[in-house]
């Protein structure tokens, strides 16, 4: 086990559990530092923050927004991007106005994806939504109001059903260009999530693409992530390096309290967070 982990959820996403449970989990198994890293809005990192200092564990205030990213010519189906903003000011102006309207347009991209689910067969309202979570309007709120209706029994079961349709599902508003503005004016660094799983023009994340979003203001690149195997660790440390990158990793743990399968799994250092801090420091 980890003492650090850098990528959370908490219901105010799509996580199961309250950032209350996400502390306790991370302090029962020996995490000094954790990071609540909620799509597209820092409540959990607000609401963890008082409650962390009172039980002596180190919060890193942190967001994942949902980007598009142009450049990298992906098909609808491949078109989202995860970018982490860490060491944030959490009152600061722009990214309260930035978060206001990503959640609007997760609502309105909600909207549009139940349509789409309709129009296949399978009737779906933002209430069904929302019924599974009323805190946000979350992909896997969508599967589980998919499943809530009956239209399939298990997980995979309905991801099947739905897959056929993800050809046609809207593209985020806010560009990575933009979000990696937004960290910076709000004091943070700016962290590309999961790199595997960025589509770019035709296949793999490769030096060309990364290169893009080093030239953009990129700080840092998530390594130790349980998507990325030993090669693909060792891709990245290497163009990391190449690019001064400060390098990140995290569970991305969803699960609820009582199955925190991943928290603290994944081998993030203690040199990782002082050089994280270390490079948002730039920006204040």
């Amino acid at each position: 086990m980890s003492q650090v982990d850098l990528h959370t959820h908490s219901w105010y996403s799509d996580g199961g559990s309250s950032p209350a449970e996400l502390i306790e989990g991370a302090l029962e198994r020996g995490l000094h530092t954790l990071a609540i890293t909620d799509h597209d809005n820092a409540r959990g990192a607000r609401e963890a923050l008082p409650l962390a200092r009172s039980r002596g564990l180190r919060l890193i205030s942190g967001i994942e927004w949902t980007c598009r990213w142009d450049a990298a010519q992906a098909p609808n189906s491949q078109g989202e991007v995860d970018l982490l903003g860490y060491c944030l000011d959490l009152d600061h102006a722009q990214l309260l106005e930035a978060e206001a309207a990503a959640q609007e347009d997760a609502r309105h991209r909600t909207i549009q994806r139940c349509a789409l689910i309709s129009a296949a067969g399978y009737p779906i309202t933002l209430a069904d939504v929302l019924a599974v979570n009323p805190r946000f309007p979350s992909g896997i709120g969508i599967i589980g109001a998919f499943r809530a209706r009956g239209y399939a029994q298990e997980w995979a079961q309905a991801l099947q059903l739905l897959d056929p349709l993800r050809d046609g599902l809207p593209y985020p508003q806010l560009t990575i260009e933009r979000a990696i503005q937004i960290i910076h004016a709000a004091g943070g660094a700016a962290v590309l999530a999961h790199p595997t799983l960025v589509y770019w023009r035709g296949g793999e994340l490769d030096e060309e693409g990364l290169r893009l979003l080093v030239d953009c203001g990129l700080d840092g690149i998530e390594i130790y992530h349980h998507r990325l195997d030993e090669a693909a660790r060792a891709r990245f440390l290497a163009l990391a390096q190449r690019f001064n990158l400060v390098v990140t990793g995290g569970s991305d743990e969803h699960s609820g309290p009582n199955n925190f399968r991943r928290l603290g799994t994944q081998p993030v250092e203690e040199e990782y967070v002082q050089a994280l801090i270390e490079r948002a420091g730039r920006y204040t």
